[in-house]
């Protein structure tokens, strides 16, 4: 009897244990079950996690970090074309200034290319060609080659004085440059077309010599000076007008107006440069066709300019006006290679080669 109530209590025990067991390992079950609402799984993450960018009020400003000087030494030197030849080949030959050559934005070369004295540049064309290029000279110029006494007439990559851009009345050189390997002879696209025209004006003198174009013809406008320019030149209607370009800030005479130039330029204050081309005023002197044709262009008013007589002289085979029976446009093979010496705005000119 006393066994079999042992064994009962014994039972009795090991129930009572077990149910708290079983209600252990109900709760701890339970603390794992995940909460009431539904949780999204987290996005991947990548292999390497970036930092977080601060926020804009806690970047440094921009002036921190410089971007590195440009130097006129940088500025003079392009990776060259593949495939392109040096076909235009720029002098400096005044011997106490530095000369910044700009160019068009097609030219595959920096936009100001400082030349300093003796020194030269070679303009690099592609085989394929190269259409509509200008080239200009730049006097007076920073570090970068802006900002300039002269020559800062606007255009692609360049700048502006604070009076505006300056009437582009700059010597320059233009041309079309054909294709390498065309027979010029038979096909145009062989052939190169470029002439030096004064029908807007000029600023510096220089001289151009072509080799490899045996119908070609040097150009020398070594005797252009500004103390040339004419002062009082008789233009019809407007009267009585100086064809001098002078600086407003500077006061400085740095270039000369063709008679064209003159009356279709507003640039710098120009009171008589509010002309369109084709206006009674000024279409006699700039001869747009039509109206005027060329044969009624050269029995006009500008061919006797004192301009256009300046021109003749010390500037020959180079147009002083838009129908000018001067050289002109000249057309040479593609294989032909330009030099373009620029000299001093000194007067007289005088040049040893």
């Amino acid at each position: 009897m006393e066994s079999q109530q042992w064994l009962h209590m014994l039972l009795r025990a090991a129930l009572a244990g077990c149910l708290l067991w079983l209600q252990g390992c109900h709760n701890k079950t339970k603390m794992l079950q995940p909460p009431d609402e539904v949780l999204g799984l987290p996005a991947p993450q990548p292999s390497l996690v970036l930092p977080t960018a601060p926020p804009l009020g806690a970047m440094p400003p921009a002036v921190m970090i410089p971007p590195p000087p440009v130097t006129p030494a940088t500025l003079g030197v392009a990776p060259v074309p593949p495939g392109s030849k040096p076909r235009l080949i720029v002098k400096n030959i005044c011997p106490s200034l530095e000369i910044w050559i700009a160019s068009s934005a097609n030219v595959a070369a920096p936009r100001n290319v400082r030349i300093p004295p003796n020194g030269e540049y070679k303009y690099h064309i592609p085989a394929g060609g190269l259409s509509s290029t200008r080239f200009w000279p730049k006097i007076g110029c920073n570090a970068v080659g802006q900002k300039c006494a002269m020559g800062s007439s606007g255009g692609d990559g360049q700048d502006c004085p604070k009076a505006g851009c300056a009437p582009p009345v700059d010597s320059k050189f233009e041309a079309s440059f054909g294709v390498s390997g065309v027979d010029c002879r038979k096909d145009n696209k062989g052939c190169d077309w470029w002439d030096t025209s004064a029908v807007d004006g000029y600023t510096l003198p220089y001289r151009v010599q072509v080799s490899n174009c045996p119908q070609g013809k040097d150009i020398d406008c070594r005797g252009l000076g500004l103390h040339q320019c004419p002062a009082n030149e008789w233009l019809q209607q407007s009267g009585s007008q100086d064809l001098r370009v002078i600086d407003p800030t500077t006061k400085k005479v740095v270039g000369c107006y063709s008679p064209c130039g003159k009356l279709t330029y507003s640039n710098w204050f120009n009171p008589v440069g509010k002309n369109a081309p084709n206006s009674e005023a000024a279409k006699m002197y700039c001869c747009p066709t039509p109206p005027v044709s060329s044969e009624a262009c050269r029995r006009g008013p500008v061919e006797n300019t004192a301009y256009v007589k300046l021109i003749h002289q010390n500037c020959p085979s180079v147009y002083g006006y838009a129908y000018d029976d001067a050289v002109g446009l000249q057309v040479c093979p593609s294989g032909t290679t330009y030099t373009w010496s620029i000299g001093c705005p000194t007067d007289p000119q005088v040049f040893h080669m």
